[in-house]
């Protein structure tokens, strides 16, 4: 108890306090009693008018030193709604970023944990896969007969998720495949501009989905930049939905190349290096 009253007496704010209330005294007493002061016989704060001046000097100094900065910050943030919400939506970026590190790290461990020596990360590629949502990557993983280990969370979270959410990591003997929610290759498609000039940060609410997508991807990219495995990463997956590419117009497989350039773009920039693409098209036995 003794220290928690020691730790604030020494905070900021009661010393603050304390020196404002032994001012706002001396403003009082110096009111009162200042017109006693007298030098050589000379009263020279006599005039109240004198007294009053100086005590609103005292004050006016006092407001600049302690109280202007809070104020200026607390108007500040009344103005700055939009940095307000940056900050949710950073912090909700960060929230999934904590996530796929976690289970990244998860899929580690259990794979060096089932094989132990014979698994040597640093011998192993990387490989991304990436592609719109629903277009198969998940089940090109599930049906690729490679052998990895799954923990619990993660195989009960698999059996029920068709879908990828967010990033998964699977490390076999020969290799490791991270599977990316679709959303983060076609994440451009959140953003839906109403004139030539507009950017995302416009309009934070309207744009708050690709906003946050765009963080995460852009995060979990530096991310790889601790290099887990033989290279930062060794190559990216574009899996395309056959049935889709071939009954939408041309502008579908137009986004599609567009999309696939911008993150291919971005994966190269980020981990500085020059990456293979492979395209793999699946649903080939939908096709009538």
């Amino acid at each position: 108890m003794f220290k928690k009253i020691f730790d604030f007496v020494k905070s900021r704010l009661f010393i603050t306090a304390f020196l404002l209330c032994c001012i706002f005294l001396l403003s009082i007493l110096f009111w009162f009693w200042g017109s006693l002061v007298a030098f050589n016989d000379i009263y020279i704060f006599s005039s109240s008018f004198l007294r009053f001046s100086i005590i609103l000097i005292i004050w006016l100094i006092v407001f600049l030193f302690f109280l202007l900065k809070p104020i200026i910050n607390f108007i500040s943030s009344l103005k700055s709604e939009k940095r307000l919400k940056f900050k949710v939506l950073k912090k909700e970026a960060d929230e999934f970023i904590y996530k796929s590190k976690r289970n990244f790290f998860l899929s580690l461990k259990d794979a060096k944990e089932t094989w132990k020596n014979d698994l040597k990360t640093k011998n192993l590629p990387l490989i991304i896969i990436i592609g719109n949502e629903g277009a198969g990557k998940s089940t090109f993983i599930n049906y690729s007969d490679i052998e990895y280990p799954l923990s619990d969370s993660l195989e009960s979270y698999k059996k029920f998720h068709k879908s990828t959410r967010n990033f998964a990591l699977y490390v076999s003997k020969k290799g490791a495949l991270l599977d990316t929610e679709g959303n983060y290759f076609s994440q451009e498609e959140f953003f839906k501009p109403t004139s030539s000039d507009e950017i995302p940060e416009d309009d934070i609410d309207k744009n708050r989905d690709f906003l946050i997508k765009k963080n995460i991807w852009k995060k979990f990219l530096t991310f790889l930049n601790k290099n887990f495995f033989h290279s930062k990463l060794n190559g990216i997956i574009l899996v395309v939905d056959t049935v889709i590419f071939l009954n939408n117009p041309k502008e579908y497989s137009k986004n599609l190349i567009r999309y696939l350039t911008k993150r291919v773009n971005e994966c190269e920039k980020t981990l500085n290096l020059k990456l293979p693409i492979y395209i793999v098209f699946s649903k080939l036995d939908l096709i009538e």
